[in-house]
């Protein structure tokens, strides 16, 4: 069947809202856990556990399932992400304690992990004109605005509407089944599909690609500690240590650092991605030292240049690491070199984030966010230094 470029701009356009769709119920709960804490009556230091499920949800699911999509094709495995999506939206709606929030969390964490590897392996396989730079500028944009657009609405609902906790939810089942509708109407990129796939951890990289996959992969690792900082962390160190209670504000704080990362991709959209990957690896240990500062003076405003300086970054490493996997990886294995990016991303987005939050309780909030910063300061020095030897040697060889 000829397939004419109307309808392959269509079925691209309707897979990036699909992305879209899906992400925004990742960070739903966001500005929500101050308000969880209240009705459930847990201790803040919680909250971290409850993102910790989350984080071990993604991990799990990018881990087993990466690469599953290659096998069985991309419209079942996000049809399956949509199907867990909605079934944690259905436990959040019924939440009754801390263990039902952990369960639900979990399952979402499942269905991002699920979703990123063949939604955004797609999009370059749907890309009207084949072009792999603007297939990975869209993936990237379209995760952004998901992930930041949860919880804005979460927050904007849960301040000026009733139910704070569960009309959130409602609303999303609702987006979530315009989402099921548009996958209907996509046709399946995958050719010679199998009946079956085994999960089992497999993240190794053909050989050709490891050398530029390294610095990728370190960017996005401490771009998305960046993203987990805000999502896991921020509005409740807003409340307790710069005294910004207002749950709308908190959800509008992280939908300003995602809105940032993607006006940075777009901006940064005509760049070679080992130019952008470089400059996010610059600017973000000095977001982190501004956002430190604010924490040191209590100043809101150089919070919010934090912010921007950190969304920068972000958007910068992403797309500069997203069009990198695009450029190297076989078509063949797609899908698997994109989920060990995402690996990558939400091991930064996870185990340094708990971490922080954990020794935030114990020496307080600076101390924590000093110490993150110096770390991460030497990785992204670490990788400016691989991506330079990468670049050389690729100058060389070509």
């Amino acid at each position: 069947m000829v397939v004419t470029a109307g309808r392959r701009r269509r079925d691209f356009a309707l897979l990036a809202g699909i992305l879209v769709i899906v992400l925004t119920g990742a960070n739903i709960p966001a500005p929500l856990y101050v308000v969880y804490e209240s009705v459930f009556h847990f201790r803040p230091d919680l909250t971290t556990l409850i993102f910790a499920v989350y984080a071990v949800g993604v991990l799990m699911s990018l881990l087993f399932f990466g690469r599953a999509s290659d096998h069985l094709g991309r419209r079942p495995v996000i049809g399956a992400a949509l199907a867990l999506m909605a079934a944690s939206a259905a436990v959040f709606l019924a939440a009754e304690n801390v263990a039902m929030l952990c369960v639900a969390r979990w399952v979402s964490g499942l269905a991002i992990g699920l979703v990123v590897a063949p939604a955004t392996a797609g999009l370059s396989e749907l890309e009207p004109a084949g072009n792999a730079r603007r297939a990975a500028l869209t993936a990237t944009c379209a995760s952004m605005l998901g992930l930041g657009f949860g919880p804005l609405l979460s927050g904007i609902l849960s301040e000026y509407a009733p139910a704070p906790t569960r009309l959130v939810y409602a609303v999303y089942l609702g987006l979530l089944a315009l989402a099921a509708l548009a996958l209907l109407l996509l046709p399946e990129t995958v050719t010679g599909r199998e009946r079956r796939y085994v999960p089992r951890i497999d993240i190794r990289l053909p050989a050709a690609v490891r050398t530029e996959f390294l610095p990728a992969a370190m960017g996005v690792f401490s771009g998305f500690f960046v993203l987990g900082l805000f999502v896991g962390l921020i509005p409740s160190f807003l409340g307790n240590d710069l005294h910004w209670t207002s749950h709308a504000l908190g959800g509008a704080v992280v939908f300003l650092l995602f809105g940032v990362a993607a006006a940075a991709e777009l901006r940064a959209r005509e760049l070679p991605d080992r130019r952008a990957l470089g400059r996010g690896l610059l600017v973000l240990p000095v977001g982190l030292v501004v956002i430190v500062l604010a924490f040191a003076h209590a100043s809101l405003p150089a919070f919010l240049v934090g912010t921007v300086l950190g969304g920068t970054a972000v958007g910068l490493v992403f797309i500069g690491g997203q069009a990198t996997v695009n450029r190297i990886a076989p078509a063949a294995a797609r899908a698997g070199v994109t989920a060990a990016l995402f690996t990558a991303a939400y091991a930064g987005f996870s185990v340094p984030v708990v971490v922080v939050g954990v020794a935030s309780v114990q020496v307080g909030t600076l101390r924590a966010t000093t110490g993150a910063t110096i770390g991460f300061a030497v990785i992204c020095s670490i990788a400016l230094w691989v991506l330079s030897r990468a670049g050389r040697r690729s100058s060389r060889t070509g």
